[in-house]
């Protein structure tokens, strides 16, 4: 829907100059909004979708959406994020996903806005820096061990025109 719907949906996702041509990508949270709104549409209505939802420590999700006491956190970051590689870890499984409520499940989502000046993909721990965004998923996901693969998804949306 975002990269192929008639309405051009990538654009709430980027900074536009006057002639409607995109400049740069918006930042993490305007993209959170965006996403969470077109979520609210395609999710049943029984299912609450919050932004910046609280866990424990005062700790907050970048979402989270929730159904018959049951929740999962959504962790966001941009595929240019200095933490790219290392919030999987130490934000969504070490912070969220350890909620009672949520067994042990979580989402952790990035936005794939290209190699572009200023949003370039950090360098992995090991290996050669991610070119697509099949490719950054691929890596993130050999991240997880067997047993937190089982419970945490990862996804990189295409982002780019």
């Amino acid at each position: 829907q975002i990269k192929n719907a008639s309405t051009n949906d990538w654009r709430d996702y980027w900074n536009e100059n006057s002639h409607g041509s995109r400049t740069e990508p918006k930042p993490e949270n305007s993209c959170r909004d965006a996403l969470l709104r077109g979520l609210r549409r395609c999710l049943p209505r029984d299912a609450d979708t919050q932004p910046e939802a609280q866990y424990v420590n005062e700790k907050r999700a970048d979402i989270r959406v929730s159904c018959s006491g049951f929740n999962i956190p959504i962790e966001i970051k941009k595929n240019g994020h200095p933490t790219l590689w290392s919030a999987l870890h130490t934000q969504l499984i070490a912070k969220y996903v350890r909620d009672p409520d949520t067994d042990g499940y979580g989402i952790y989502l990035v936005l794939w806005f290209g190699e572009i000046d200023g949003n370039r993909t950090p360098l992995p721990p090991a290996g050669p820096r991610p070119d697509a965004p099949a490719t950054l998923q691929t890596r993130l996901e050999e991240l997880l061990t067997p047993e937190e693969a089982r419970k945490i998804t990862v996804r990189v949306i295409d982002m780019t025109p």
